[in-house]
């Protein structure tokens, strides 16, 4: 119920519907044909608000406007959008990267995210990529890659929501957090966190992604209603997998005194609650792209997110999974879930 109203709060719609008593972003937008016309001074202009493949920013729809004259993207303007503000403003300053080159060169640059505005830097990224690929005809070539990495990343999640319940051997074990890691982490970018989890309430789920969500929604909620208490964060989660790899290089391990650890555990609570209050403000929700899964995603993060991440792989090595135990705000939202079963 928190994560609903957070929802309605901070990004103004629920499972896919607008909830603004104002102008919806929809009506704002020009009356167009089709994907892709002429403006008057003669240059093509696409639309990718018409565009098939199109993906949404950190709170809704990034719709732009690609100018095109002479061969070349002459001009990129947003349109009236649903996204965070702060982080679209700091995301369009992609938009000069892509001035001056052709469809071609375009669709060949490899441009990174700004950092501190992942979720918009992509959508913007992609939807320019969409595009472009629909000016040249190409939809189909550049719509055909997400879905084969959607489905590897299904294939790694129902294995790590199934085999662990009837697999008790430690080799495959060591091969499902490879595979986490890897796959579901730095590959497809598939876990779960707060900005997800949000994302997932305010515009519900698309097909085929879906499944992936719901496959780890599953295993965090209503795997510990049946005693499979921790089932995401052992067997799922990439960031829990690496602390899980990195605490098989040493042998030694800290010893933790019962005192620390009722301190450690009550901080963690302590902070889960702050951050969990701080949801239902729209002022206070930034700390959600600080969760260290983002690092994943180590192209568009800030380097002291990667840093932190490093710093907290490093120590897993000596404390069992540290992040995880003491910090992890989705973790202590998935712990909070287990005291219902």
């Amino acid at each position: 119920m928190m994560l609903v109203a957070a929802a309605i709060t901070v990004n103004k719609a629920l499972f896919g519907n607008n909830i603004v008593a104002s102008v919806a972003v929809e009506d704002m937008l020009p009356v167009s044909a089709g994907a892709m016309d002429v403006d008057a001074d003669g240059n093509a202009v696409i639309h990718t608000s018409a565009v098939p493949g199109t993906v949404n920013g950190y709170a809704g729809p990034v719709h732009l406007d690609i100018y095109i004259a002479d061969g070349k993207i002459s001009d990129i303007k947003p349109l009236p959008n649903a996204d965070t503000p702060s982080f679209f403003r700091r995301a369009s300053e992609l938009f000069g990267k892509w001035i001056g080159k052709s469809p071609d060169e375009a669709l060949e640059m490899n441009v990174d995210g700004i950092s501190g505005a992942t979720y918009s830097s992509t959508a913007i990224i992609n939807n320019i990529n969409a595009g472009l690929s629909y000016y040249k005809g190409a939809q189909s070539s550049a719509a055909s890659t997400t879905p084969w990495k959607i489905w590897v990343a299904l294939a790694v999640t129902l294995a790590a929501c199934l085999l662990p319940l009837f697999v008790r051997n430690r080799v495959y074990h060591n091969a499902q957090l490879v595979a986490n890691v890897v796959v579901l982490g730095f590959w497809c970018g598939q876990f779960l966190d707060y900005t997800l989890i949000l994302k997932y309430m305010s515009e519900g789920l698309v097909f085929p992604a879906w499944l992936v969500a719901a496959l780890m929604l599953i295993a965090a909620f209503v795997y510990p209603l049946f005693g499979k208490h921790r089932h995401y964060c052992t067997y799922i989660c990439p960031l829990g997998s690496a602390q899980q790899i990195m605490g098989m290089v040493c042998g030694y391990k800290i010893h933790i005194s019962t005192k620390v650890l009722k301190i450690l555990d009550w901080s963690r609570k302590i902070l889960w609650a702050v951050l969990m209050l701080s949801l239902w403000t729209d002022c206070l929700t930034g700390w959600m792209n600080l969760e260290l899964f983002q690092a994943f995603q180590f192209r568009s993060v800030s380097w002291w997110i990667i840093g932190a991440a490093c710093l907290f792989l490093v120590l897993s090595a000596v404390v069992s999974r540290p992040y995880c135990r003491f910090v992890c705000p989705t973790g202590s939202l998935f712990k909070c879930s287990e005291n219902i079963g």
